[in-house]
């Protein structure tokens, strides 16, 4: 019997995961850790927005003009969300961070092409909140008591060396 390797545990990327990070860099360490969190159900990060199976808008609310700029960019994206239908695909779609918590139900009523709005303390749920999306809508902002960041997983070495010298550290959850 063949035994079985950590490789073999890990899913290979075959979905392609786009992340565009606003404001802060405690979003763009929140950005990391998204990547990091999805790598194991199978994602790979892209550059080509237009080519992502998943894009995620990680949001920060402090920022000028932070909403409207979050529905602007839903705009575009629900054009290249209609490409993909068209020609046999789909990308689905996520507003995480401040603004996703600020807004809520508001992002999904103004901006239907959205499967997915999730607060800043809800990141490690990321895996089967995109379960649930899969078959309609959900919105996640609510302040759970546990903590998000003992259940997030450990960057790969890859992911931390690719990364560089520096390094964010969170102090605060949120705007």
């Amino acid at each position: 019997r063949k035994a079985t390797n950590m490789s073999d545990i890990t899913k290979a990327p075959t979905k392609k995961l786009f992340i565009k990070t606003y404001g802060c860099q405690m979003n763009v360490y929140d950005s990391d850790r998204m990547f990091d969190t999805l790598a194991a159900e199978g994602y790979a990060p892209t550059n080509a927005i237009e080519e992502a199976d998943l894009v995620l808008l990680n949001t920060c609310h402090i920022r000028e003009k932070a909403a409207e700029k979050v529905y602007s960019d839903l705009g575009r994206l629900k054009k290249m969300r209609l490409t993909r239908q068209a020609a046999g695909g789909d990308m689905m779609i996520g507003v995480a961070g401040c603004v996703a918590q600020a807004e809520g139900e508001e992002i999904i009523a103004r901006a239907p092409v959205v499967d997915l709005v999730f607060g800043p303390q809800s990141y490690h749920r990321l895996p089967s909140l995109l379960a649930k999306a899969k078959t309609g809508q959900v919105v996640d902002t609510d302040f759970p008591q546990e903590d998000k960041f003992e259940n997030l997983p450990k960057p790969s070495k890859q992911a931390t060396i690719a990364r560089g010298l520096t390094a964010f550290l969170t102090v605060q959850e949120g705007c």
